[in-house]
């Protein structure tokens, strides 16, 4: 059960860094990096962390 919980969070860290769609961190990060800098920068080191 504990390797399909760690398959399953590495999992969506993929794809909420990156995938094909549009809902992904690295073009919503590019589209509002002036907007939201600070909001961008937290994003992208929980992602970090993760």
């Amino acid at each position: 059960m504990g390797f399909l919980i760690r398959w399953l969070l590495a999992f969506v860290l993929l794809t909420a860094t990156y995938n094909p769609t549009q809902w992904n961190f690295v073009r919503w990060a590019m589209a509002h990096y002036t907007d939201m800098l600070s909001v961008t920068v937290l994003a992208g080191l929980v992602l970090l962390v993760g």
